[in-house]
């Protein structure tokens, strides 16, 4: 089972993400791997890197987009994909921080459909892929691709 984090960046970091893409990666999962400890700077560091999501935004644009699929369930900010044809369970849950996909593909249905979104910022700490949604085709690149 693999899980993206979805983030929208604050406008001073979306260039650094156009050029260097990987030192956004690195601050946001040195976020990712702070102890409890350091909360507090964690916090400070990430309100510093990206700004809140509008959840009423993604949820209506998920929800208008795959509707019609039978296999598709919603409620609230959690959007769910059940395909047993395809062998994909895929679970999205929206935040104001972020969006957090859990998908058992790489390529599942609420990462293909974000594709069509640009300036988001999309992570897989566990296997190191990252990739900033600058234009609608994108690849996730990370430790397997160096």
């Amino acid at each position: 089972m693999r899980t993206f984090y979805i983030f929208k960046l604050n406008k001073n970091y979306t260039s650094m993400a156009n050029k260097i893409p990987e030192n956004i990666y690195i601050m946001l999962k040195s976020i990712y791997n702070y102890n409890r400890k350091d909360v507090i700077v964690a916090f400070d560091l990430f309100n510093e890197l990206c700004i809140p999501i509008n959840e009423e935004f993604f949820n209506k644009y998920f929800y208008d987009r795959l509707k019609e699929y039978d296999e598709y369930t919603k409620f609230k900010n959690v959007h769910m994909y059940h395909n047993y044809f395809t062998n994909e369970e895929s679970k999205m849950n929206i935040n104001k921080s972020h969006i957090r996909i859990k998908s058992t593909l790489e390529n599942n249905i609420f990462l293909t459909n974000i594709k069509d979104l640009t300036d988001l910022f999309v992570c897989d700490f566990i296997n190191d892929n990252y990739d900033y949604l600058k234009s609608k085709n994108y690849v996730l690149k990370g430790s397997k691709d160096k």
